[in-house]
């Protein structure tokens, strides 16, 4: 008699863990898919560098390191994780504008006094596909390019 009871509590258990398991499933698709959209994943493909005589040339010093790696932009917050935009210690990020099928997303970042440094970052929203161009600047003389998806 004990092991019967045992056996239909084990199937109403199986039973409820399963329709958790499938409302889980439900919940999570959306939630996923409006991540996607509030969050950039960018892959730099090009390091420049301002050079004494006033143009820009290729990096070929310790930014190198960041060629093809990536970094995520938060659109709606404009905070940025991976090097080199890494946001975490500056002081604000404001984001300039969000973007759209017509404009693209710029926001800028700026550091704690006494000593400013500015990050800006531009993303080519209103361009057609999944690849959307992007230029930024590190807090120094460098540019970074490459396309954000």
């Amino acid at each position: 008699m004990t092991a019967g009871i045992r056996t239909y509590s084990a199937r109403k258990v199986r039973k409820f863990s399963m329709k958790q398991y499938i409302l889980f499933l439900i919940l999570l698709f959306p939630l996923t898919s409006v991540a996607g959209e509030s969050t950039y994943l960018c892959t730099i493909k090009q390091i420049l560098e301002l050079s004494d005589n006033g143009t820009m040339e290729k990096n070929v010093g310790i930014y190198e390191q960041f060629f093809d790696k990536q970094f995520s932009i938060n659109r709606d917050t404009g905070e940025m994780v991976g090097l080199p935009f890494d946001t975490q210690s500056y002081k604000q990020v404001t984001v300039l504008d969000k973007g759209s099928d017509e404009n693209s997303y710029k926001a800028i970042v700026t550091s704690h006094p006494p000593n400013i440094w500015i990050k800006y970052i531009y993303v080519a929203e209103h361009n057609l596909g999944k690849k959307k161009p992007f230029w930024g600047t590190d807090s120094g003389d460098k540019i970074f390019s490459g396309f954000c998806e």
